[in-house]
């Protein structure tokens, strides 16, 4: 996904600190990542805060990745959408398995979403479309084009096959998608 670039040029220069070159690549991937990671997380949890608590630990990623002198060959979002997948995914375990990731909170202190079972039930309604849709690249890009929010050109980059394959295999996943929906909507409650 991402290439460490071989030996600096700059090795007089301490790794820790940026040149102004990629300090400007870096706050140019923060503008273009933040935004989009809130309104992908907020549309997932419908928890603002924790939206931003997660957009705010795959910012951090991205910097401490910056500072090893990662070069991305693919876009940084596709890279911030992994982090921030994977850390949903670590939340809602950790939410369903009654587990705190901090001491226990003052009273005043929100909770983790409105329900702790709720992230476990979207997992499960997630994997039940992926099921339905039955063919992996197809379940791929669906959830990246309507969980994460990516666009198709994005979504090629990340798979590595064509905007056309992106297209067709997203119009595949949404005909077996409406299909499921249609036989859960048929089923008696």
């Amino acid at each position: 996904m991402r290439q460490l670039s071989g030996g600096g040029s700059d090795s007089a220069e301490s790794p820790r600190r940026l040149s102004k070159e990629r300090e400007a690549e870096l706050m140019e991937a923060l503008r273009t990542v933040e935004p989009r990671l809130i309104a992908s997380v907020t549309r997932v949890t419908h928890d603002y805060h924790l939206a931003q608590d997660i957009t705010q630990e795959v910012c951090i990623a991205i910097f401490q990745e910056f500072r090893k002198g990662t070069r991305f060959e693919k876009p940084v979002l596709v890279f911030a959408t992994v982090v921030a997948r994977n850390k949903l995914r670590d939340h809602w375990r950790k939410s369903s398995s009654g587990e705190r990731p901090y001491d226990e909170p003052p009273e005043h202190g929100r909770r983790f979403g409105p329900d702790p079972a709720a992230g476990l039930e979207y997992l499960e309604l997630l994997e039940s479309v992926k099921a339905a849709i039955a063919d992996e690249r197809q379940a791929a890009v669906w959830e990246l084009t309507h969980v994460w929010g990516l666009k198709g050109t994005e979504i090629a980059e990340l798979l590595e096959i064509s905007s056309a394959t992106v297209s067709r295999q997203l119009a595949a996943a949404e005909a077996k998608a409406k299909f499921w929906r249609q036989d859960e909507d048929l089923e008696p409650a």
